[in-house]
């Protein structure tokens, strides 16, 4: 393998691991204010809470969370795997999504008109009946 192909294989893998690293710090924080919000809502039972130690007390949950998750041997391999495969997906361009978006808003248009055609004729078989009676 050449270097010039070394070095893109190291960028290719640098851009993936920059994403799993990126889930991990989302996850430490969606942690860190979740467990802010959590303890926020226990302590609020025992008495009036103290927001810069629960604050405090969340972030550490979320660094540590976050820190163990990145370093755990089952769940590092499987957030980098999810990412390779992530990478190998084709995604349509976007000609291909504007044709796509027609093709639903005309089915949802033509569904649209079925229904309301159908709701007009058992409304007015309904009120046919409930009329004569």
């Amino acid at each position: 393998m050449s270097d010039e192909e070394l070095e893109f294989e190291e960028a290719k893998t640098l851009g993936m691991e920059r994403w799993v690293q990126f889930a991990f710090v989302v996850i430490a924080i969606l942690t860190f204010y979740l467990s802010d919000k959590l303890i926020s809502f226990v302590w609020g039972y025992f008495a009036e809470p103290e927001g810069t130690l629960v604050s405090g007390v969340a972030a550490i949950i979320g660094i540590l969370t976050g820190f163990l998750l990145y370093r755990h041997p089952k769940v590092r391999p499987l957030a980098d795997e999810v990412a390779g495969e992530l990478s190998k997906v084709t995604w349509p361009t976007r000609q291909e999504t504007w044709r796509n978006t027609i093709v639903v808003i005309i089915t949802s248009i033509i569904a649209a008109a079925y229904l309301g055609i159908f709701d007009s004729i058992w409304s007015a078989f309904t009120d046919l009946i409930y009329s004569t009676s």
